[in-house]
């Protein structure tokens, strides 16, 4: 009893504190436990959401796969008839593509016929041209040959069978007249 007043306290406070350790322990323990168990809780029921997801994507793979899918059947559709539509554009694109080729085709033939007969005019030309010019050099050879007609009587009759020169009054060289007449 010779324990005094403070001391008393003391060994109170002493006991409290060596209470209210064991109770922190305890509690603290409890509370692991506690936390432990939860996060188990939260692990399986974040597995349990992850096989019902997985399970709804399966399901939903299955129905896009066999065409079902309202999610696919929307745009599936939208593409179907764009590629419809852009299959007849290009269809449209091909025929007017081709009409263009065959009036070119066309615009090519009727050039180089015409070309054909713009030379085949220039060639009748050219060789009317030196055809009247060889007549009218006979003309003048012959014109010559009356004029000096006793001199040289083989050149002035070119029919006869000694002359070298074509016979203008033979029927060939009538229808180079004609020919020459006409231009």
């Amino acid at each position: 009893e010779g324990h005094s007043l403070s001391e008393l306290e003391s060994e109170a406070e002493e006991e409290s504190s060596e209470m209210d350790d064991e109770d922190c322990e305890r509690r603290r323990v409890e509370c692991l436990d506690e936390m432990s168990d939860l996060e188990k809780q939260f692990l399986d029921l974040k597995e349990k959401l992850f096989r019902e997801r997985l399970a709804q994507v399966r399901v939903k793979l299955e129905e896009v796969m066999s065409g079902k899918a309202s999610e696919y059947q929307g745009p599936l559709s939208a593409l179907h008839t764009n590629m419809r539509l852009r299959t007849e554009v290009a269809g449209v694109y091909r025929e007017l593509c081709l009409q263009v080729l065959k009036h070119k085709y066309d615009c090519e033939i009727q050039g180089a016929r015409q070309h054909l007969e713009s030379e085949k005019l220039l060639l009748q030309d050219s060789m009317r041209g030196e055809l009247l010019e060889k007549i009218q050099r006979l003309e003048e050879d012959r014109q010559s040959c009356d004029i000096t007609s006793g001199t040289l009587p083989s050149l002035c009759h070119p029919c006869s069978p000694s002359s070298s020169l074509p016979c203008l009054s033979h029927p060939f060289s009538l229808s180079l007249r004609v020919v020459g007449q006409r231009a």
